[in-house]
């Protein structure tokens, strides 16, 4: 928080919009400035925000379970609701993506627990 004075022109704003409602002038800023380094942390723990895990992270675990050859044809895209859908190239990645869904859910879950993974979806494009 700051203490920051207001300006002559805040003041004789202040004034003149006091007077044309024609109430008593009272204090011009009595409330503390946060600024947004003070209040991002607040709104971040609050939403429930500080707990998720970020794309890049599933990313790299992606990398680590599939394998360099699929991780190529194969992109993590969104994580909504527990569902992570990944976008594929070619049809071959799904089918054998398919194959393999139920062990690469599992390794999911066991390398991001904070994730929260309970399926996968393979879409192309």
């Amino acid at each position: 928080m700051s203490d920051r004075k207001p300006t002559a022109h805040q003041i004789l704003r202040h004034r003149l919009v006091a007077a044309w409602r024609g109430v008593a002038d009272g204090p011009l800023m009595d409330l503390p400035t946060l600024s947004v380094a003070d209040l991002a942390p607040k709104i971040v723990a609050q939403c429930g925000l500080a707990n998720r895990v970020k794309l890049e992270d599933v990313l790299e675990a992606w990398e680590e379970i599939v394998g360099l050859f699929l991780f190529k044809l194969s992109r993590p895209d969104s994580i909504e609701r527990g569902v992570l859908t990944v976008r594929l190239m070619q049809p071959t990645a799904h089918h054998a993506l398919m194959l393999e869904k139920g062990k690469i859910l599992k390794r999911l879950q066991a390398k991001l627990p904070d994730a929260k993974i309970r399926d996968i979806r393979f879409r192309h494009g």
